[in-house]
């Protein structure tokens, strides 16, 4: 029968074994080769303890790190093209200039990490959380963004030709002077919040994405399709919204001031409380709700309101020339000033409408 100390040094080294094989360089070969010469292209790494480790400039190319611990681990100008980092750790990872090329960091949470010029095209981050990452410069053409969450990421000057942002989280991102236009897909996307001042969204199909509070202050839509879409409360002023497609839109409370908007088509969209000037000749307001919408001091020559909701609209000081009125509810509605020349109000509802010192005003009842 062992004695009482010597039972307690089996035990002991038993459970110290793990550290003691460790220190002996016994452990699998591939993760002895990066530490030996720093670089381990193809290996296989999963589940490897990396935390800490200075691997700048490490060649890791198509690499098996899957599961592997990167805590704290400085990776800066690393080359892990085509490597497997899915479920692994990155928390606090120096990760400025990595090669991240057609990796797949599916599902990886990438939170608050430092990403700025990082090489991140064709890589897939589909799930990835990228809240709160620094992705200034970063090259993500053609990475896959796919549900993706991009909450408070700053973006600018990022590159994203073909990248795939399909219902991708962007609330509150900095988006500001993006040229957007060749991504790929931005479908059911959350851009709420986002900031987009001057940013190029000409041409590109944005419907039903959700816009609310977003800024896109002189934002370069033209062009493009915004049926369906939630701008609720949206800074639009300046932004260019020339042949925009905004028919069934929420555009409550949005601020359109200085927008351009020629032959803009609103139709069945709800502009409740908006507000709009500028040139709105030929716009299409027909079957909108534009309830206590301030339109006041706009040139809406030939404008189209046919069975609008105008209640308490505000019409002062506008060009109305030829606008069709035809079944709109115009109940409260001010046109003071207003130049209402050739304007139809067959079978509108102008009770209580205000009419002062408008020109050519209808014969009120």
């Amino acid at each position: 029968m062992r004695s009482a100390p010597s039972i307690f040094f089996l035990a002991a080294s038993t459970l110290l074994s793990p550290t003691w094989v460790y220190a002996q360089g016994t452990q699998p070969p591939d993760l002895q080769k990066l530490i030996d010469t720093g670089h381990c292209a193809g290996c296989d790494l999963t589940g490897a303890d990396l935390s800490g480790m200075r691997l700048m400039s490490a060649n890791l190319s198509a690499a098996n790190l899957r599961g592997a611990s990167l805590r704290k681990t400085i990776l800066f100008l690393a080359d892990l093209s085509g490597a497997d980092l899915r479920d692994a750790k990155v928390e606090k990872a120096s990760l400025g200039r990595i090669n991240l090329s057609n990796a797949n960091l599916s599902g990886l949470d990438l939170q608050g990490a430092r990403l700025a010029h990082a090489n991140l095209a064709g890589a897939r981050l589909e799930n990835a959380n990228l809240s709160g990452s620094m992705l200034e410069h970063a090259d993500l053409r053609g990475a896959n963004l796919t549900g993706a969450n991009l909450t408070e990421a700053a973006l600018r000057n990022s590159r994203l030709d073909g990248a795939v942002l399909t219902k991708t989280i962007l609330n509150n991102a900095d988006l500001r002077l993006l040229d957007l236009r060749k991504v790929a897909s931005l479908r059911e996307s959350d851009f709420s919040d986002a900031r987009l001042g001057k940013a190029q969204l000409d041409g590109l199909d944005l419907s039903g994405n959700d816009f609310d509070d977003a800024d896109l202050q002189q934002a370069n839509l033209a062009g493009a399709s915004l049926q369906k879409a939630s701008m609720v409360r949206t800074d639009l002023r300046r932004a260019d919204l020339k042949d925009v497609d905004f028919e069934d839109a929420d555009l409550r409370n949005a601020n359109l001031k200085g927008a351009k908007m020629q032959d803009v088509r609103l139709q069945s969209a709800n502009l409740e409380l908006a507000q709009l000037s500028g040139n709105l000749v030929g716009a299409d307001f027909s079957n909108g709700r534009l309830a206590r919408a301030d339109l006041s001091g706009a040139n809406l020559k030939d404008a189209q309101f046919q069975n609008a909701d105008l209640r308490q609209a505000n019409f002062t000081s506008c060009n109305l020339y030829g606008a069709d009125f035809t079944g709109a509810n115009l109940n409260r509605a001010t046109f003071r000033r207003a130049n209402l020349r050739n304007a139809i109000f067959a079978g509108a509802d102008l009770s209580d409408a205000i009419f002062e010192e408008a020109r050519d005003a209808p014969e009120l009842k």
